[in-house]
């Protein structure tokens, strides 16, 4: 499997204006050719109306509005088929727009994925890979919650909630063909799930999760509590 031809980085939105421009820079500044793809979910704050200023700028720059707060799962799946049937994306890269997802691992990510896996996850949880700025409440929380998605789901990778990864194309589309979760963590664990029951190769690499920059954290305890109890009914549903 040779190196994909076209990239494209997907990125949910909302309310986050104020780290448009520095991902935007910090991307293109790692290869000048991968594609973003901004899914913003009509955010209050004129999200995409900064990504419609930087796109002026930038022809790799892409934004699709979704109308309402929808959820970052579906926000995940309608990027990824905007990704390749409107930009031709080969493989694609799921990415937070809060600066904690260094976009200097991309190339690694995609070197891994060029490697013959299908899946490529960026790890907070292997040798090499971490935190910064987490109080012990929030580490326990996603120990916690990754331990619970690999005894019930029987997944094998450390990092099950990590929001930052590259698929290939066979596996974007095999997602944006189920039925996926809204909600961001179990979004996350039920698309590994499902792409595990049909045999798709997986492997991390790590990475250290940075302190948010700018704007709001989206996890509250509700976000937790649904989590929690999503997994099981994953599970169930699953078989």
């Amino acid at each position: 499997m040779g190196t994909p031809v076209t990239t494209c980085i997907v990125i949910p939105t909302y309310n986050e204006r104020e780290n448009v421009e520095a991902l935007v820079a910090g991307i293109t500044g790692v290869d000048p050719a991968l594609q973003m793809l901004f899914v913003d979910d009509l955010s209050p704050d004129g999200t995409a109306d900064e990504v419609r200023r930087v796109a002026a700028l930038h022809d790799s720059v892409h934004l699709m509005v979704r109308k309402g707060k929808r959820g970052l799962g579906g926000a995940h799946v309608d990027g990824f088929k905007e990704a390749m049937e409107e930009l031709g994306a080969d493989a694609v890269v799921e990415m937070d727009a809060d600066l904690q997802h260094p976009p200097e691992k991309i190339p690694e990510l995609l070197a891994k994925l060029s490697e013959g896996y299908d899946v490529v996850l960026a790890s907070r949880k292997i040798k090499g890979g971490g935190t910064t700025g987490w109080s012990l409440w929030r580490r326990a929380v996603s120990r916690g919650a990754n331990l619970l998605a690999r005894l019930i789901l029987g997944l094998k990778v450390k990092d099950c909630t990590s929001g930052f990864r590259a698929l290939n194309r066979r596996s974007a589309e095999l997602l944006v063909g189920a039925h996926m979760p809204d909600s961001s963590y179990s979004f996350q664990v039920a698309s590994l799930y499902h792409l595990k029951k049909v045999g798709a190769k997986m492997a991390e690499i790590p990475f250290t999760f940075q302190t948010r920059r700018a704007g709001r954290s989206k996890m509250g305890m509700g976000e937790i509590l649904r989590f929690f109890v999503s997994v099981v009914k994953i599970r169930v549903a699953g078989g």
